[in-house]
Order: structure tokens, then C-alpha cells, then sequence
């Protein structure tokens, strides 16, 4: 089971295909969002999604890959694995 922030950036993409990838990595299981020890659920920053699943870091990395890819070939992934995250300033949900 892995815990892992994904980034994608979509060159050259327009709003619609930065709205079509957030609904496909949603039905994936990358949210745009992450919850807190207390309970309390924030937005990610642009371009950022959490995942914390069945799949391990090589299988996320390949499923953001391949949604990624749905949208724009010449998308650039970026998948980090988590032992612990902290954030500041991020938005309540």
C-alpha cells in the first residue's frame, strides 16, 4: 500500500485538459485533495494529487503515467512516495 504525491504538468494544455485530467485521475484514485491528522481535509496545490492505496509506488507511477498520457502525450509525472507529509497554508475543503 502506497502513500504518494503525484504531479503532472500538461504542456502546452488549455483549462478543458486540465479538467479532463482531474476527472480521470479522480475515477483513478488521485485526489486533489489530502486529509490531516485531525481529521480536516485541504486542496492540494495546482498540479498536485494524493494517492493512498492498494497500488504500490511503481504501479501508481505507471496508472499517473498512463492517465497522464490520456490527456497529453508529452505529460510530465512526477510520483513521490511518503513516509509523513506536512503542509502550511493550504485551503480547507
Amino acid at each position: 500500500m502506497a502513500r504518494c504525491t503525484v504531479r503532472v504538468e500538461l504542456p502546452n494544455a488549455d483549462y478543458d485538459d486540465y479538467q479532463n485530467l482531474h476527472e480521470r485521475m479522480s475515477h483513478n484514485g488521485f485526489h486533489k485533495y489530502i486529509k490531516s491528522n485531525d481529521g480536516v481535509w485541504y486542496n492540494l496545490p495546482n498540479a498536485e494529487y494524493n494517492y493512498d492505496g492498494n497500488l504500490d509506488l511503481e504501479g501508481v507511477f505507471q496508472s499517473a503515467i498512463n492517465v497522464a498520457k490520456s490527456v497529453r502525450v508529452n505529460a510530465k509525472v512526477l510520483v513521490t512516495e511518503s513516509a509523513g507529509r506536512l503542509w502550511y497554508n493550504l485551503d480547507k475543503i
